[in-house]
């Protein structure tokens, strides 16, 4: 578990040439992208993985398993909750 530690800057990877996320097309006085910092909140007894998360009827409607190729989605307090709920679980494998 994670948490946002600094809010959103802009990403000077990608006014680096020399970098694996250099765009070309980004401008320093008017990003096309930013980025967070993020801080360890804690770990938890085990992974909870994609098709575990697909599978569970409570979790169906969950924008991770509704729209494709996010990076950042909003998550549900009830969703978050039987994510960490299940990460409490055995592993069903």
């Amino acid at each position: 578990v994670a948490e946002v530690v600094k809010e959103a800057y802009p990403d000077h990877f990608a006014f680096d040439p020399k970098h694996h996320y250099f765009d070309e097309k980004s401008d320093a006085e008017k990003p096309r992208w930013d980025m967070v910092d993020v801080g360890f909140v804690e770990k938890l007894p085990r992974m909870v993985s994609l098709p575990e998360v697909k599978e569970t009827p409570a979790l169906g409607k969950m924008e991770l398993v509704t729209t494709a190729r996010l990076s950042v989605q909003a998550v549900k307090k009830a969703e978050w909750d039987r994510i960490l709920a299940m990460a409490g679980e055995p592993d069903p494998e």
